[in-house]
């Protein structure tokens, strides 16, 4: 399997235009919005969770596996999955960093071009802030969080992650993903559950200092 397949089918574990869209969303009405829906995780200092993941390769050789490991969160931006155990052609792609779902990061990553509502969601478009293989990314967020992220591809391919949260001691924190890949010559998609939460707040942390 070619290095680019491999980075793919791992990707898909996390957790994946035409004419530019004008520019409309000021910086600071988008950073408002990242913040009102990060706010009813801004006590939180960390969390960790168990992770397992069924990947399934769509096209030929029509590959199927499992993965487990551990996500791992901490503020302000630290966001890291590590797998136990990966495949023969998944060597090196053990642990990984996915800053890009969480929205805090997408100044640093992407220029968001457009931001409009629909329903109770807001709804970006962005670019990479460095030219390459992404030709725009499409992001939704509602009170919970990150709801749905796609990177669309100068190929034609796309990478469609949509998150399902759960609210653990009153945090919204993601308890499914799913991720569809679509790249030229083959097709991935993976199922992620997260359970066993282990949260940190900042009440939490600070009482453990005072003792």
């Amino acid at each position: 399997m070619r290095s680019l397949q491999r980075v793919a089918v791992l990707a898909a574990t996390i957790v994946l235009l035409g004419e530019a869209p004008t520019p409309t969303a000021p910086s600071e009405e988008a950073a408002r919005v990242v913040a009102l829906s990060s706010n009813r995780s801004s006590a939180v200092q960390s969390y960790t969770s168990r992770l397992h993941v069924d990947v399934a390769l769509c096209s030929f050789p029509f590959l199927k596996f499992h993965l487990n490991g551990t996500m791992a969160f901490k503020r302000p931006n630290l966001y890291s999955v590590h797998f136990e155990h990966v495949p023969w052609f998944g060597k090196g792609f053990e642990d990984l960093k996915a800053d890009p779902l969480v929205p805090m990061t997408w100044p640093e990553h992407y220029d968001i071009t457009s931001l409009k509502r629909e329903g109770g969601r807001a709804l970006f478009e962005m670019r990479d802030k460095v030219d390459g293989h992404i030709k725009g990314v499409h992001a939704e967020l509602d009170n919970d969080g990150l709801r749905r992220i796609t990177w669309m591809y100068v190929n034609g391919g796309n990478i469609d992650v949509q998150v399902t949260p759960s609210t653990v001691d009153g945090v919204p924190v993601p308890s499914v993903e799913d991720a569809d890949i679509k790249l030229p010559t083959y097709h991935v998609t993976a199922h992620a559950t997260f359970t066993d939460y282990k949260i940190v707040t900042d009440s939490e942390a600070n009482g453990e200092r005072a003792r």
